[in-house]
């Protein structure tokens, strides 16, 4: 009897000793801050561009324990648990307590349950509440109690305590409703949130008479004192509640592509710059509505560090009417006459000068396909004989352009381009042809801007960066420090654009820029980009589903913006004297203005020109032939157009420039096309077959017949 008596006993013990080492040693449901922590994406300065939600569908920043502000502290305290420092996982005297308040205000003012209890609470989850689950929840809290410090559960509480709709713990609570740290609230913007988590999505002024109700509980319980509460109850709250940032959203899709699994995600943007952007399209938003475009595309580039400092993507990311959320940074455009600089950097790579001449002259180009010729023309339809190539890029003529490529090749311009990081250049230099000078391919703002950062960078490509940690790429020479010292000096040459496209314009600034527009086929899309010794700025404007644009170049249409955020981009900045330095390859030198040779004493005018310092003096003639002598005329032959050549209307062009010259080796003989007789030697283009017949005063005839697609 006795020997079971024992047994019984110690079957008790043992059980009692079980029991007790279950209650103290046994499992705690996961805590896992790295799972509710949300990512933080912010600008160059630390303010927030975005703030996703985490892997558990909230947005949340843990606090540590230690890093418990004492206003927050102490209104958690007053409205929760008061005496939360003297009991253990629960507590009677609180429940008791609870019930007197709640009595005494006739609504729920406090609850009974300990800051403890709560913890254990969310850390089980939401769902039925039986007896079960409290009893769950009890053991849970006592368990919180034997292995955590009192301050270690308090932070839980603050980390884990709803304080709105998806946002969990005090930090993101204080940033969402006040827009400041937890560290920085007031006595009233402290109760206000320690109000909250029991309520969290209670209408605004419910949630103010719970913070009343607090404030009074912390007088009452002397953790403030009367002045304190005079204070806070005089103060004014103002909320900024429900209104997450979202600041560059293009850029922020990006960059959480790049760097998904950071918690916190240091930007190169920057988001006063940003904001400036978007109030100068919001500006120019009726000027870019009388030409058609609904879409508009600004990036800026840190051209020292490669840290693109602004990037917006439409200028109106949540417009579901014209593609908003589509990012015109990345998406693939003709850039028009923006690739141009290009075509001369390559020039100026193989013995070409800003000073060569160039024949700015009609001119047909023979094609892939036989029997078509390409016959450019520049904007304006007018032809201007021999041009120096600074005038002929200054002033963006495209005949000039198209034979300087006639002579360097495609393939040498496509393997260039290809160097300088436009990566979509995928097909043969036959399928772009000459056109390739005009920017008959595609490109993307993102590739452009960083193409002419090249340029201001001495001729060494910059590897762009999105991130402040990414690493920095080696360092690649793409051309040569005197041809990117002649495409600057060009581009920023106000005079020398002047001709074409006047001064006082968006493309002239207090401090050197060199600048450079482009408008592609059919006037879809127009460009401006440019550059500062500091900053690359590029605009796109257009529409992404392709409609044309009326009446817009890139100088009327992205030319105001880019000009606006030029400014802004370098506001607080120290403009160089000279973007570009003077390589010790070059020197300044008179010449021919006309020949672009060293003057003699019958040039006609004298011009200035950067030539190279090793190139041997070669002086113009001391005559200049301006008229060839006459010749006999044997028989009668038609010199424009070629027989049997095809030409293809421009869409770039509008159609009063889209004319043919006709000309004929006797320059009295008249033309007919068609059998109509034409009085102008310049005949518009028109769709068809046609046969043009030249005549003579002897009688003499000789037809051509050409194609117009």
């Amino acid at each position: 009897m006795k020997r079971r008596l024992a047994f019984a006993v110690a079957a008790v013990v043992i059980a009692a000793i079980a029991f007790v080492a279950w209650l103290r040693l046994g499992p705690l449901p996961p805590i896992r801050a790295a799972e509710s922590t949300s990512a933080t994406i912010v600008d160059r300065n630390g303010v927030v561009l975005y703030e996703p939600l985490s892997a558990k569908e909230t947005r949340s920043e843990w606090l540590d324990a230690k890093d418990i502000p004492r206003r927050v502290e102490q209104a958690t305290l007053a409205v929760e648990d008061r005496t939360f420092y003297e009991h253990g996982a629960m507590s009677f005297r609180a429940i008791a307590r609870a019930a007197w308040h709640n009595v005494r205000n006739m609504r729920a003012v406090e609850g009974g349950s300990t800051i403890t209890q709560q913890v254990a609470k969310m850390l089980v989850g939401s769902g039925r509440r039986t007896f079960a689950a409290k009893l769950r929840e009890a053991v849970i809290a006592y368990r919180l109690e034997q292995r955590f410090t009192k301050r270690e559960i308090l932070a839980l509480y603050l980390n884990l305590a709803p304080y709105a709709a998806q946002t969990n713990g005090i930090v993101r609570g204080s940033r969402l409703w006040f827009g400041v740290a937890p560290d920085d609230l007031t006595v009233a913007q402290a109760a206000f949130l320690a109000a909250l988590p029991r309520r969290p999505n209670a209408r605004q002024e419910i949630a103010i008479v719970r913070q009343r109700t607090v404030l009074r509980l912390l007088r009452e319980y002397k953790f403030i004192t009367r002045d304190e509460y005079d204070v806070a109850v005089a103060e004014r709250l103002r909320f900024d509640r429900g209104v997450q940032p979202l600041i560059a959203a293009h850029f922020v899709e990006r960059v959480r592509e790049r760097a998904p699994a950071a918690k916190r995600i240091e930007t190169t943007l920057d988001a006063s710059l940003q904001h400036v952007i978007a109030g100068i399209i919001s500006a120019q938003r009726a000027m870019l509505l009388s030409h058609g475009a609904h879409s508009v595309a600004v990036a800026v580039l840190d051209n020292r560090t490669g840290e693109w400092l602004a990037w917006e993507g439409s200028g109106d990311y949540f417009g579901s009417d014209f593609g908003g959320a589509i990012d015109g940074v990345t998406t693939l455009r003709q850039p028009g006459s923006a690739l141009k600089p290009f075509t001369y950097a390559l020039a100026f790579e193989q013995g070409f000068t800003p000073a060569t001449v160039l024949n700015d002259v009609p001119t047909s180009f023979p094609t892939a396909e036989e029997g078509v010729v390409y016959t450019p023309r520049n904007y304006d339809g007018r032809y201007r004989g021999p041009l120096r190539a600074r005038l002929a890029l200054a002033g963006s003529e495209n005949v000039p352009a198209v034979a300087l490529l006639a002579k360097l090749g495609p393939p040498s311009l496509l393997r260039m381009l290809r160097r300088a990081g436009f990566r979509n250049f995928d097909r043969t230099a036959g399928y772009y042809g000459l056109g390739l000078t005009l920017g008959d391919a595609e490109v993307t703002l993102e590739q452009l801007v960083t193409a002419y950062a090249t340029f201001a960078r001495d001729g060494v490509a910059v590897s762009p960066s999105m991130l402040r940690s990414a690493p920095r790429a080696q360092q690649t020479r793409i051309i040569s420090e005197r041809t990117a010292f002649w495409i600057t000096d060009i581009l920023s040459d106000s005079d020398a654009r002047a001709y074409a496209f006047g001064t006082g314009g968006s493309l002239d600034f207090p401090f050197p820029v060199a600048v450079k527009t482009g408008t592609s086929q059919a006037y879809r899309d127009n460009w401006t980009v440019g550059y500062t010794r500091d900053v690359t700025v590029g605009v796109w404007v257009g529409n992404f589903d392709r409609t044309e644009l009326r009446h817009s170049s890139g100088v009327t249409g992205a030319g105001p913006i880019f000009h606006s955020v030029m400014l802004a981009a370098m506001k607080g900045r120290t403009p160089s004297e000279t973007i570009v330095p003077a390589p010790p390859t070059v020197e300044r030198a008179e010449i021919c203005a006309l020949t672009g040779l060293r003057p003699s004493t019958s040039c006609p005018s004298i011009a200035t020109e950067w030539l190279p310092s090793e190139a041997p003096p070669v002086f113009c003639p001391d005559r200049h032939e301006s008229i060839a002598a006459p010749t006999k005329v044997t028989r009668l032959e038609i010199t424009s157009p070629p027989n049997g050549a095809t030409y293809l209307i421009d869409p770039t062009l509008r159609m009063e420039f889209q004319s043919l010259p006709l000309r004929a080796n006797d320059p009295d003989a008249t033309f007919h096309i068609d059998g109509r007789r034409i009085a102008d030697r310049s005949w518009p283009l028109h769709p068809g077959k046609h046969v043009i017949t030249a005549r003579n005063a002897a009688g003499a005839a000789e037809a051509a017949t050409i194609y117009v697609k």
